[in-house]
Order: structure tokens, then sequence, then C-alpha cells
């Protein structure tokens, strides 16, 4: 039998189904608790992104055999505008895995891809959290390196009733004081993705298969601090996450009413724990550990 021919590309529109097939079959495989991914959660992601789209794939007969894919996010860096990407799912058809000769269909897929968005001029940063596999081939091919061990503060919350702080509002989309409220935190951040309402509209508000609990505390009618959370079972089975924590570090009273709140909803949604992410300089690191958080 011959060997199969590729066309490796660009995302041309008409790509969307066969990129949904091939998905639902590589990231199924063995997974019995695997949910097949719709076409609106792929609209969401890639199509209604507010920063564009990347992909490339391989293409043989009409299958899309491989892909390369990330999200792009639009960042303030250096007192700059520009853009980070997340690689997202990385992928090779089983039934085009083998008898390829290495690096693979996979790498050779990525090489023009990183080619056209990467280096001067475009994302500055690609970043992600690759499974082992893709780690080890990223590390051999395409020069992944580690940028930063991350660490995770968490809590154990009980099962004791705690009370939600009548202080914090529950918001249901975002509109422009989102933004004034993001630049009074952006004076203390060296990097960040730009929280606009657009952005976090898409990104929260509009999410086709999560609900996150939109939680605020204002100062008048301008927001002083947002927590944004989401029960979820990953890490580990009754998790509590802390999705987004945008409080300027002088809203300390702020900080603690969010706080509150989030242990009220890990406790009302019966979590086992509840998991954030704070880089160390940030004085919340220092904070969430005085209120019984470990890292």
């Amino acid at each position: 039998m011959a060997a199969p021919k590729y066309t490796i590309r660009e995302f041309q529109p008409g790509d969307e189904e066969g990129i949904l097939a091939t998905f639902n079959t590589v990231f199924g495989e063995n997974n019995p608790s695997f949910q097949a991914r719709t076409r609106r959660e792929w609209d969401w992601a890639f199509a209604r992104n507010p920063a564009g789209r990347r992909i490339w794939v391989a293409e043989s007969e009409g299958v899309i055999a491989a892909q390369c894919a990330s999200l792009p996010y639009r960042v303030w860096i250096d007192g700059r505008e520009s853009s980070f990407t997340q690689g997202v799912d990385s992928m090779v058809h089983p039934e085009h895995r083998k008898g390829l000769r290495r690096p693979g269909l996979y790498v050779e897929t990525a090489y023009p891809f990183f080619e056209r968005f990467g280096g001067y001029g475009n994302d500055i940063l690609h970043y992600g959290w690759p499974v082992e596999p893709a780690w080890r081939i990223g590390r051999t091919f395409l020069g992944y390196e580690i940028v930063r061990t991350q660490t995770l503060h968490f809590f154990e919350p009980g099962s004791a009733p705690r009370e939600f702080p009548r202080q914090v509002e529950r918001l249901t989309r975002f509109g422009p004081e989102i933004e004034r409220l993001y630049l009074r935190c952006r004076a203390s951040f060296g990097a960040s993705v730009i929280r606009d309402a657009r952005y976090m509209n898409w990104r929260f508000a509009d999410h086709p298969r999560f609900r996150y609990a939109l939680l605020a505390v204002r100062s008048g009618a301008e927001l002083a601090g947002l927590a944004i959370y989401r029960r979820a079972d990953w890490p580990v089975p009754g998790t509590a996450l802390l999705m987004d924590w945008l409080v300027p570090d002088d809203e300390r009273e702020a900080g603690e009413l969010l706080r509150a709140a989030l242990l009220a909803e890990a406790v009302k949604d019966r979590a086992n724990v509840v998991l954030a992410v704070f880089p160390d300089w940030t004085p919340w690191n220092a904070r969430f550990q005085e209120q019984g958080f470990r890292v």
C-alpha cells in the first residue's frame, strides 16, 4: 500500500468538521469519561476568539491527519501591546501515526506553524502545558523549554457553612468598568492578558460548556476587585478553581471579601479543595497564605 500523501497548510474555512472529528477521535481514545467537543465549542475557541486564530493542519484525502494549533491572547508587556499564544489540541490521527520516520507528522506540521506565527512581529511567546509525550517531542524537535515552574495555592474548605459576603456582587457580563479595573492592576504587572469587556465576556460569560461565578466588589460605581470561580473535577475530583483574580494591591478589604465569597462558593458546591495560582511577586501570594492557603 502506498504511503499517504499530505498537504500541510494553514487552516481554511471548511476544515472545522474535519478538525472536530479528528479531535474527538484522538482525545477520546481510552478515555471513558471523555465528552466530545461540539461545533459550538470549537467556534467559541477558534472562530470567535477576539485575538484571532492560529491553526495549521496536515490533510490527507479529506482527513485532517494532524494539527498544530493555539489560542492567541492580546497582552501588555514593556509598555506596549503584543500577543502570547497558548498551545492547544496538538494531535495526530491514530491512522496516521505509524510508518512515519522521525520527527513525525506533528512536527512536520508544527514547523511551518512556528515559522508563520513566531519571531519578530508575531507572537512573542508560545506557551502551554504539554502532556509528557508532547513535551518530549517538543523538547527534541521544536525548541520547547521550561519558562518557570508554577506553584499552586490550596485550601481545604471543610463542610461548615460559610456566609457569602453581602458586599460581593454576582455579575452576568462585563462592561467598560472592567478595563478600568484592569488598568489599575496593570501597574504592578510585568506582562498580562488585556482584560477588556470583549475579552472577558468571550472568555467567561460566553463559554459554551462551563459556568463561571463572576464575583465583584464595588467602590461607588467602579469595580474595586474581581474574582472568577468555577467548580471542576480537575486536577483532582471536587476542585474549586480560582480562574482569575483582578484586585489592585491596595484593595486589601475587597480582596478579603472576595476570598470569603470564594470559600463560601466552594462549601456550597461541596468542593474538597480550593486551588489558586499567584506568582511570587504579588502581595496576594503572602496574603492568601496568611489566611490558611498552603503552597
